[in-house]
């Protein structure tokens, strides 16, 4: 990356490169700020920080929820959840009740639907964008002072980049969506540096010397403060807290892994900066008591469940256990969904692994016969099994498992839905997500009358 490189100039080649996809995707964002506006026409009360990278987002959104409840009601704003709707929305480090979502919906999201649905049909919100309104009208509904927005996909074209906010938060570029973001490492920096507003302080943990120069670059031609976080902040984060414990931290603690201390010490950065009055022991004591559904679960004697899904976050959790479990050999029982590359999510894995068995995901499963191709390019001298139905494969680990051994549920959030939700009316409502318009629906995040219909005959 050199002085010359101009983010404004690419962005604007590639956006008229791919103008019907880009111009699409902008008047989605343009669609969600109306709809913010007619909602809330003096201004949504909330003050919202944005959250976006490649893994880490719901966690540093956990972390700033705890540290800015202790300048009033806090919330957080994530996705996706693993067994229950409700999970995208925190409040003081509480999902919301069934209760509240249903009301919200009622009286404030539905009817707005509708009177975009009479207006133009081809209006109508993405699902996205039904959860953005939906935590909107909750944070509202429950009077929450503050709240972090995790971003879904990318930066620049994610609708949560249409919302208002005081300050931006990037926790790293890795390899995820790359059908979305582009195949090459700068390509997606830039696209995730696209939550950059005019004015509005950036915060960075990414530690790669291009990432960081395509913020910098950004963050010069917002007009952006840029704040980045390296070592020394974490070292310090390590200091407060151990002079917060008076034991060892509980094995069930976020902070116990080194990434989630990144993801922790970047959001210290973003509290302190922007309220030097903030007490970081406070903040610390908060943030010790954050736990997340599905982020290196115990689900049983010897089995854990994690919902890492990309290279990085499968890495980071390849990380992990050979902190904790040393000695121990580890069973993965692997899902792959979506259009990720199962070369690029095994191959963390391999390293660690005392076996690895792929298996079927129910709802966006990859074929399995076409991932056992793809696999076979990874030269592992450990045994990799292909199971298609996911409850064989465990009980195959378990039927290989020593006494010492772990096994390890990872790689498809829908996978541990399918294993482990224990409402099965839910299990199911997930596991069939869309299936009601899945003939005619849109492809999601466009507007469709830049596609207009052909006439009726």
């Amino acid at each position: 990356m050199d002085d010359a490189f101009n983010p404004s100039y690419y962005n604007t080649v590639d956006q008229i490169y791919h103008a019907r996809w880009s111009v699409a995707k902008l008047g989605r964002l343009a669609l969600l700020r109306r709809s913010v506006e007619m909602l809330w026409p003096q201004g949504h009360p909330t003050r919202l920080i944005q959250v976006a990278g490649t893994s880490g987002k719901g966690s540093t959104c956990r972390f700033l929820e705890a540290g800015l409840a202790c300048l009033g009601k806090a919330g957080a704003f994530l996705g996706p959840h693993l067994f229950d709707y409700r999970e995208r929305f925190s409040i003081d480090g509480t999902a919301v009740t069934q209760d509240a979502v249903t009301q919200v919906w009622e009286t404030t999201v539905k009817p707005h639907l509708i009177e975009l649905a009479l207006e133009n049909e081809q209006h109508l919100p993405t699902f996205h964008e039904v959860n953005i309104l939906m935590a909107l009208a909750l944070f509202d509904q429950q009077q929450v002072d503050w709240a972090a927005i995790e971003t879904g996909v990318g930066g620049r074209y994610d609708q949560a980049t249409a919302l208002e906010v005081v300050a931006t938060a990037l926790t790293n570029v890795g390899r995820d969506h790359e059908h979305l973001l582009g195949p090459l490492p700068w390509q997606r920096a830039l696209d995730k540096a696209g939550v950059v507003r005019q004015g509005v302080p950036l915060f960075s943990s990414a530690q790669d010397d291009p990432t960081r120069q395509i913020l910098a670059a950004v963050c010069r031609d917002q007009n952006a403060p840029l704040h980045t976080i390296a070592q020394p902040e974490v070292d310090q984060l390590d200091q407060l807290i151990a002079a917060a414990m008076e034991q060892a931290l509980p094995p069930e603690a976020l902070l116990t892994s080194e990434h989630q201390r990144w993801n922790a010490a970047l959001s210290l950065a973003v509290l302190r900066t922007l309220f030097p009055e903030i007490d970081p022991a406070q903040v610390i004591r908060r943030m010790l008591a954050v736990r997340f559904v599905g982020r290196f679960w115990q689900v049983a004697a010897g089995v854990y469940a994690d919902i890492a899904h990309n290279p990085e976050k499968l890495a980071a959790l390849a990380g992990e256990l050979t902190q904790k479990f040393s000695a121990s050999g580890k069973i993965f029982v692997v899902g792959v969904s979506g259009k990720r590359s199962a070369v690029a999510n095994l191959a963390p894995l391999v390293p660690v692994a005392k076996a690895i068995i792929v298996t079927g995901v129910a709802f966006k499963g990859q074929e399995l016969q076409l991932v056992k191709k793809e696999v076979e390019s990874i030269r592992a001298d450990i045994p990799v099994l292909f199971i298609a139905e996911s409850q064989q494969a465990v009980t195959v680990a378990q039927a290989m498992r020593h006494a010492t051994d772990i096994i390890i549920l990872t790689g498809s959030t829908y996978m541990i839905d399918q294993l482990l939700n224990p409402d099965p009316y839910l299990q199911t409502i997930n596991a069939t997500w869309g299936w009601r318009a899945r003939q005619d629906t849109p492809v999601e995040g466009t507007l469709q009358f830049i596609l207009p219909r052909p006439p009726e005959r």
